[in-house]
């Protein structure tokens, strides 16, 4: 997927690892999540019911599910997010101090 941003910019979505990108999960789910994971993997895991693949299969596609896409333009740092029906929403700096790479992991 590629996202033009209002700047004009090009934000790309065609590998994994992407500075730009983050996925977000609502508090509203968070709970919820970790109780699936719990009962729908761990506890399967446990007790023999389902084996470490079947149990990272599941955990991928709950972690899935949960999470929304999120973007930032590295020239304007708008932030673009999907919504629960997949919609993008684009959202604005309010000020120029705010981060253009607030999406990014300082530690790697």
């Amino acid at each position: 997927m590629k996202i033009t941003c209002h700047c004009g910019h090009p934000i790309p979505d065609q590998t994994d690892s992407l500075p730009h990108k983050a996925h977000l999960i609502p508090d509203q789910n968070w709970e919820q999540l970790w109780e699936q994971i719990d009962t729908t993997v761990l506890d399967k895991l446990a007790a023999g019911k389902i084996d470490v693949d079947a149990a990272a299969t599941i955990l991928r596609t709950l972690i899935s599910n949960s999470s929304r896409s999120m973007y930032q333009c590295n020239q304007c740092g708008r932030l673009y997010l999907n919504d629960s029906q997949g919609r993008l929403h684009c959202y604005q700096r309010s000020t120029e101090a705010d981060s253009l790479t607030i999406l990014q992991d300082k530690t790697t």
